[in-house]
């Protein structure tokens, strides 16, 4: 049964998203075309039971300092801002307003 693989194959993977997300990438890459999909699942777990795919992973290498952006400072561009005049507010500046009046009369 495949709940027998799979808690065999946690074992190995003791997470259980982890698990999950490992078989599906694996089940992809192993799918061969003309064979069910649950018997390459079965196969990929059987797998994990067996050994750590975790543990199969390249250590990581150093990690190197980059410098993405250059440590210079900018020039300071200063905005000037406009002054923009206004024409005065009349008493009733609602364009609504003045339709409504004119419809009424």
């Amino acid at each position: 049964m495949r709940s027998d693989l799979v808690f065999r194959a946690m074992a190995n993977v003791p997470n259980r998203y982890q698990l999950s997300q490992l078989a599906a990438k694996a089940a992809r890459k192993l799918h061969k075309p003309g064979t069910r999909l649950q018997e390459t699942a079965n196969d990929v777990l059987e797998r994990f039971s067996r050994s750590n795919p975790i543990g199969a992973e390249q250590p990581l290498r150093e990690r190197h300092v980059v410098q993405l952006r250059p440590k210079g400072t900018r020039p300071v561009r200063l905005h000037k801002s406009e002054v923009v005049s206004l024409p005065p507010v009349r008493e009733n500046s609602d364009p609504l307003w003045e339709t409504e009046s004119v419809l009424s009369a």
